[in-house]
């Protein structure tokens, strides 16, 4: 007797498109990086005097003002941050360093009075003994300040000519004016800062120990969440339960004949996707609870950012003296931030179209087959889409965060197109895994559940991804494939599958009756309430064919869901043994 269960689905590689696809992504990949976050070079020539614009290489920087051939900015107090006077100098349309030389801009004329003002109040002065006045220093009049414990005058700034036009007052009456007005706001300062470094140590205080608490929170979920992981490596290293019958050191048969006929497959088969949709259980509380401890996390980080975003509303002169060391350490966290959120924005909008895949059955194009197929290609291609989206946003915030540390973002990405092309030169193999594996997920060749055989081994898919695909063979192997060494592919859980069973009739039997006995037992095995769910149609007795020496052989074929075949395979072979017993209908022999 004779029999064969198979269905296959062989979708090779066209080997010709291989070499042609890989050059196309990497220069793809190269190309779109170094384009979406590449900046504008300075231009190799200067435009005339009086042609600038407001933006580009050769316009004022932010903040600056331009009113023709007057350019101003305003100079802010470093205790509170409020403005208390602009000041003037003379456009400046070429900014370039090799034009600039050592002409004084506006905005080096406010950096140059804000570091004199901090160095005054960096000084353990006296405010009741502070004075401000105005003096001639080389015939310009300047704003300077002394104590009894500094009596050398220390010049704050100077009062030009462009600064009276600009403010509309006489060069002495506006250089009073200001001398005012530093006046009162550094001896208010002063006198509020100590008052101020105590409400600073107040917010310190609390932020810490709101930390604690968030902390032990989130200590409290990470144990939760290293039970539901312990759980979930129980479920996945449960092994199926085999059949006593067809055990591999029950009745000694080799293992490649255990593996090829299938045997264990269904019952693998079923336990595995029983364990899938535990683990997606599991996978989703995980999930819930990775996503509180981010937002427990970010909590923290924004109630350190509010706090300090109170300390400068207390003093900023506090946190550009004593905390200016932060500024990199907030802008890097919040890249990280808007990064992991992005990544999970992402992540989600995955997941919920992989939930609304079901609607796409409508689109005529589109085939995608049972529910289950569905649920285990999207399960599938949503774990792979996944990894590529959170691989780019992650490569954008590295890039990001680059910037924000000083790097040229520009030289970091042509360095790392330069590195990429000869990792990819290097690593031809990696790359064909990945444009392998591409295909295998776009071209739905298989997924994870299915049964399938890849010539080199077989069994069922437990992982893939876009690099490895990952067998459990009927011996419970687990065995590891490249997706590279992919060329054929036989899918035997794909939408369908099917008996092929063949049986070799004595020749010397009546023909008819044997045939008729056939169609009996295969209509009585698909009418059967036990066995109709797995059998789709109706089975077909094909009839003779061939007929030799070892009698005639007569073959059945029965369509079964996916999965099935070994199943019905097995329960059909018994029922026929049993019926020809009774009909004494002897199988042919050589």
């Amino acid at each position: 007797m004779r029999s064969a269960v198979c269905i296959s689905h062989v979708n090779p590689m066209p080997p010709r498109f291989k070499p042609f696809l890989t050059l196309v992504l990497v220069f793809g990949l190269a190309l779109g990086i170094t384009l979406s976050i590449g900046q504008p070079s300075q231009a190799q020539f200067a435009l005339p005097e009086g042609f600038g614009s407001n933006s580009g290489p050769v316009g004022p920087p932010k903040d600056v003002v331009r009113y023709g051939n007057i350019e101003t900015l305003a100079v802010d107090s470093p205790l509170s941050a409020l403005t208390l006077f602009t000041i003037a100098s003379p456009t400046v349309y070429d900014r370039t360093p090799e034009t600039i030389g050592d002409r004084q801009t506006v905005e080096r004329r406010v950096e140059e009075i804000r570091a004199k003002l901090l160095l005054l109040l960096n000084r353990p002065m006296d405010a009741a003994t502070l004075i401000f006045g105005v003096s001639q220093l080389n015939n310009v009049t300047v704003i300077n300040a002394k104590d009894a414990q500094y009596p050398r005058p220390l010049t704050l700034l100077s009062v030009t000519e462009l600064d009276a036009d600009f403010n509309g007052q006489p060069v002495a009456q506006l250089a009073e004016q200001w001398r005012q007005m530093l006046e009162q706001e550094l001896r208010e300062g002063l006198q509020r800062l100590p008052d101020a470094r105590r409400q600073v140590n107040h917010i310190l205080a609390g932020l810490f120990l709101l930390t604690a608490g968030l902390v032990a929170l989130k200590y409290g979920l990470s144990k939760r969440q290293k039970q539901l992981r312990r759980q979930k490596k129980v479920i996945q290293a449960v092994a199926p339960e085999r059949n006593p019958e067809h055990d591999p050191e029950q009745n000694n048969l080799p293992q490649a004949e255990i593996t090829a006929s299938g045997e264990h497959f269904t019952q693998m088969r079923a336990a595995f996707l029983q364990r899938l949709q535990q683990v997606f259980s599991l996978d989703r509380q995980l999930s819930i609870l990775s996503f509180i401890q981010w937002l427990l996390f970010w909590l923290m980080i924004l109630a350190w950012y509010g706090g300090f975003t109170w300390i400068v509303s207390v003093s900023p002169y506090l946190i550009q003296n004593q905390f200016n060391f932060l500024g990199v350490p907030l802008a890097l966290l919040t890249i990280w931030f808007f990064t992991g959120l992005a990544i999970r924005i992402s992540r989600r909008l995955i997941d919920h179209f992989v939930r609304n895949w079901e609607t796409l059955e409508r689109v005529e194009f589109i085939d995608l087959g049972d529910t289950q197929r569905r649920q285990l290609r999207s399960s599938t291609i949503a774990g792979a889409a996944k990894g590529l989206v959170t691989l780019v946003i992650a490569l954008f915030g590295l890039l990001s965060a680059l910037g924000a540390l000083g790097l040229p973002t520009v030289s970091v990405v042509a360095i790392g197109s330069l590195a990429g092309l000869a990792i990819t030169f290097g690593s031809q193999n990696l790359v064909k895994d990945l444009v392998n594996g591409f295909f295998i997920l776009a071209e739905d060749q298989y997924a994870i559940g299915d049964v399938i055989d890849l010539g080199q081994a077989s069994g069922l898919v437990e992982n893939l991804n876009m690099r490895v695909t990952q067998l459990r063979s009927g011996g419970g192997e687990l065995v590891t494939i490249p997706n590279s060494s992919i060329t054929q592919v036989k899918n035997l859980t794909r939408n369908w599958s099917r008996v092929n069973f063949s049986i070799d009739v004595d020749y010397q039997a009546d023909p008819d009756r044997a045939l008729a006995v056939l169609q009996e037992v295969a209509q009585r095995l698909y009418h059967d309430p036990l066995w109709r769910d797995k059998i789709m149609a109706e089975p077909t007795v094909l009839g003779i064919d061939g007929v030799s020496h070892s009698g005639m052989t007569m073959t059945t074929l029965i369509q079964t869901k996916p999965g099935q075949q070994w199943a019905v395979g097995r329960e059909f072979r018994l029922r026929v043994r049993r019926t020809f017993a009774e009909n004494d209908i002897a199988i042919g022999a050589p």
